[in-house]
């Protein structure tokens, strides 16, 4: 059916194209010389090429080898250690402005402030990887029920591991956003 419908295109397009160099032609008469020779010279029609199909092994590979110092190869984020996230969102900026966003979806089950407390604590084995090499500073946000209940930027220069996980992170950290409900939380634990 497709076949048909280009034969009767290319058909129509031949007779129209005849019927116009004539007329074309006509009118050329009247112009210079030099104009009617640049003009009169025959194009080459375009013939319909048949479908090629080109096996994957046919496809000419360029060869990058000179170049290889060049190549940067993307290094996957571990993100497991945010063991109660239903997912997390990362935008790797380290190429640009040496910056990671991470976004921690957490579960509806959990209160706001539970769900911060949780994604703080894990963020201290997640500055320890190797991952995340080259990064100055870190955004973590927290989303409880599809709302931000929490963010910091942690800034990778000034974190320490130390014995106790959540001071050690606040202490390299800005907060950037908080709930009231979650302020109230840190305010009454003494986490933030």
């Amino acid at each position: 059916m497709k076949k048909a419908y280009i034969f009767t295109f290319l058909l129509s397009a031949s007779l129209l194209t005849a019927c116009g160099n004539s007329a074309v032609e006509a009118k050329v008469t009247t112009l210079p010389a030099s104009i009617k020779e640049a003009t009169s010279e025959s194009k080459p029609t375009p013939s319909p090429s048949p479908e090629v199909t080109i096996a994957p092994s046919e496809i000419p590979v360029q060869d990058n080898a000179e170049h290889t110092d060049e190549v940067i190869v993307a290094a996957e984020i571990d993100t497991s250690v945010f063991a109660f996230a239903q997912s997390v969102d990362i935008t790797d900026a380290r190429d640009t402005n040496k910056h990671i966003d991470l976004v921690v979806n957490m579960s509806e089950e959990l209160t706001p402030a539970l769900a911060t407390k949780h994604v703080f604590l894990q963020t201290y084995d997640f500055l320890q990887q190797k991952d995340i090499e080259g990064a100055d500073t870190i955004t973590i946000g927290v989303m409880n029920e599809k709302f931000r209940v929490a963010q910091i930027t942690v800034d990778c220069k000034k974190f320490e591991a130390g014995e106790n996980l959540l001071t050690s992170v606040m202490a390299a950290s800005k907060i950037d956003k908080m709930d009231d409900v979650v302020v109230q939380f840190g305010k009454e634990t003494g986490f933030w």
